[in-house]
């Protein structure tokens, strides 16, 4: 790849990264399963804490799972998740991997109750398919987590 290539490819891994929040925090679902890919893990242990909780339970495989995973998780919440710094490399014309630093906030739907306040990074891997690139492997680490 060339220069230009590899440039182009790091801003469309930012934008499907901005995707995943806005779909997360717009409650849209179908859009939320174009992100993974069909084989995807997501590592939630750290949703809620710094320190990994929930074992192999909170590891999902599975593009449809990790979806299905994320909308029961915030469905019937209020969510605001940012992304920030992302450091990401091409390691071939189809794959890549990065860290994003993260902030989210959760309340309950009515916003009477803070759940989670928190920021961390997401480490990810990505691959492109189809020349679409996806989330292949997503893991959350938290350096501050306040709950209500």
């Amino acid at each position: 790849m060339d220069l230009i290539e590899k440039l182009w490819a790091i801003e469309e891994i930012k934008q499907l990264k901005a995707r995943y929040f806005r779909f997360m925090d717009g409650k849209d679902w179908a859009g939320m399963r174009t992100i993974f890919t069909d084989d995807a893990t997501f590592d939630a242990r750290t949703a809620l804490s710094i320190e990994p909780q929930g074992g192999e339970d909170a590891i999902v495989r599975g593009g449809e799972a990790i979806a299905a995973f994320i909308e029961g998780a915030v469905t019937a919440l209020r969510t605001t998740h940012h992304g920030h710094c992302h450091e990401i490399t091409i390691d071939g014309p189809d794959d890549a991997h990065g860290v994003i630093a993260m902030e989210d906030i959760v309340w309950t739907a009515d916003r009477s109750t803070l759940i989670v306040h928190g920021t961390g990074h997401y480490h990810e891997h990505y691959r492109r398919v189809d020349g679409v690139w996806r989330i292949a492997r997503s893991r959350l680490t938290r350096l501050d987590v306040k709950t209500g």
